[in-house]
């Protein structure tokens, strides 16, 4: 028989290879896991900090990507800016979870940290050109001491390289950022649903892990919005925590 006549008999077999790749794969064809998961992107924040030059880097991945990351990291004079991420450089700081179904607010709490992260770094005012009093040398005592005896205040200066490592640390100023940010601050903040007539907000909760629960202090305050907790149980902590941490060995006790 001339398979010209029959032009069904393909298209019936290319339907049951479809139904028979639609019964194995329970999906189908065209679908992916990350369009399955794009409703609950931006749900978790994770926060990375470079143990030494105190480096931040903000991602929606508990790991690190090597290209699109590193991105993040500006270049503030020569050897600032690594040529790669080492993981054994780059740890945990913090991990902000948001609950299921909230991830817009958490892209639009993403998108204002990393724009408060861009403007400490790049629009810094003459302080950042001056040493603090803990990096002063034995010469820049003496320099102060002897330009104090004529009259005059003498500031330190910091070379180009000093003032590049200063750029780079920006740990501190990332967690009094997400502080400012959970507590509403910056405009169109999703997290505030509502606002008072008091001129107070009302703000969704989120819940801050830290890697270390001292680290939340750099902030000057927090909102009642805001519930911290640690990223891991560990050995001994100091601090509010440690009630909590002696709880959850506790319960993990019980449930062996």
């Amino acid at each position: 028989m001339n398979p010209a006549s029959r032009p069904w008999h393909g298209q019936l077999l290319g339907l049951l290879r479809t139904g028979l790749r639609f019964a194995h794969s329970g999906q189908p064809r065209g679908t992916s896991q990350a369009a399955q998961s794009a409703a609950g992107h931006g749900e978790d924040i994770w926060v990375f900090a470079h143990r030494r030059s105190e480096q931040v880097i903000y991602s929606f991945s508990r790991q690190l990507d090597g290209f699109h990351d590193l991105k993040q990291l500006p270049f503030n004079g020569k050897k600032t800016k690594p040529a790669k991420l080492r993981k054994d450089y780059w740890s945990p700081l913090a991990h902000i979870r948001f609950q299921p179904g909230q991830g817009s607010i958490g892209r639009s709490v993403f998108q204002k940290l990393r724009e408060l992260k861009h403007l400490h770094e790049v629009a810094w005012g003459d302080e950042m050109r001056h040493k603090r009093p803990e990096e002063y040398t034995s010469e820049d005592k003496k320099k102060i001491a002897a330009e104090k005896e004529k009259g005059f205040d003498y500031q330190p200066i910091r070379s180009k390289k000093e003032r590049g490592l200063a750029l780079n640390a920006q740990k501190k100023n990332a967690i009094a950022d997400i502080a400012y940010v959970l507590a509403g601050g910056g405009r169109g903040n999703k997290l505030v649903t509502a606002e008072t007539e008091a001129g107070g907000k009302e703000l969704v909760g989120v819940t801050v892990n830290w890697a270390n629960d001292q680290d939340r202090k750099y902030a000057a305050s927090w909102s009642k919005n805001v519930t911290h907790s640690l990223l891991d149980v560990p050995a001994y902590t100091s601090g509010e925590l440690q009630k909590e941490v002696e709880a959850t060995k506790e319960a993990s006790k019980e449930a062996a």
